[in-house]
């Protein structure tokens, strides 16, 4: 656990127990290269020997369990379906070379905006293309302004599509993107507040 993690866990604490709410943990181990089970282990070990108890989460499932991402690539691809049958997710069959090629950075020197490259192949493209690569799959951004109201920075305007495009949601050698994975879960436990740092506002 680096600092960032525990800051983030100490003002969820501080807030839950002030407003008498539940706090629930749930790890994030969606990538297997970097996310072992020991490191998370560790994580629990370390908030409980800080005094930062959980309401809900390992150990103490309340139904809406497991609650390691690592376990929930089921709900994920459920999700991820059912955003393919309202035509809200489409394959995507570029490369980070082709990607980088293709976009000079826009929202920092490594945030790309995608230029929609894939976002209408035919059938017959797709099919022709997955003999040769595994596609990722995109979110299919609206036009517009989206709004939300964050506790500490006040109302937030970003016009996502022209930021960063339509955003990869599972990526190519499967793994489901923190974005589709938090938002399925935070949704399925019922969470009414979420506190992250900073870097991760525009993520939002």
């Amino acid at each position: 656990m680096h600092l960032g993690n525990l800051c983030c866990a100490l003002l969820a604490w501080l807030s839950v127990r002030s407003k008498n709410g539940e706090m629930v943990l749930r790890i994030e181990d969606l990538d297997p290269d970097r996310c072992k089970r020991a490191y998370a282990e560790q994580l629990c070990d370390d908030l409980l020997w800080l005094g930062l108890d959980w309401d809900e989460g390992p150990g103490k499932d309340k139904g809406h369990g497991p609650y390691y991402q690592s376990e929930r690539r089921s709900i994920f691809e459920e999700a991820l379906q059912y955003l393919r049958e309202i035509d809200l997710v489409y394959p995507c069959f570029c490369t980070r070379a082709q990607l980088h090629a293709a976009s000079a950075p826009h929202a920092g020197d490594t945030t790309f905006r995608y230029a929609g490259t894939c976002s209408n192949l035919t059938e017959a493209e797709i099919l022709e293309r997955s003999k040769t690569r595994s596609p990722a799959m995109r979110f299919r951004v609206q036009a517009g302004i989206v709004e939300f109201e964050d506790m500490f920075l006040g109302r937030q305007q970003f016009d996502v599509q022209n930021m960063f495009g339509d955003f990869l949601i599972r990526r190519s050698d499967g793994v489901h993107a923190y974005q589709l994975a938090v938002t399925i879960d935070d949704a399925l436990m019922g969470i009414t507040e979420v506190v992250r740092g900073s870097d991760l506002l525009t993520s939002t």
